[in-house]
């Protein structure tokens, strides 16, 4: 994850006092618990995109030696690889 718990959990809190301050929600007595909610939905979204990561790296590392002799850039790969499935499975990164 490229974030950690505690940047992941500040910026949460921004997120939902942000929203409160313009008047989109109310959390009532229960802020803590929203700002949770938020944190774990922003943890589920890295860890999509992270399983996503090291499912392209699995792939890509099949594929080594073709792409070595071809001189193909791994990094120009990668995101080729990346972008292709998540569209294909409706991923938004």
């Amino acid at each position: 994850m490229k974030l950690r718990k505690d940047m992941i959990d500040y910026l949460s809190s921004q997120v939902v006092t942000h929203l409160e301050e313009m008047d989109i929600i109310d959390t009532g007595g229960e802020r803590a618990d929203v700002i949770m909610e938020v944190s774990a939905i922003i943890t589920r979204d890295l860890l999509v995109e992270d399983s996503l990561n090291d499912e392209v790296k699995r792939i890509l590392e099949e594929k080594y030696a073709e792409i070595d002799s071809a001189n193909i850039n791994y990094h120009k790969m990668f995101q080729m690889v990346k972008q292709k499935l998540a569209r294909e499975r409706g991923l938004i990164l």
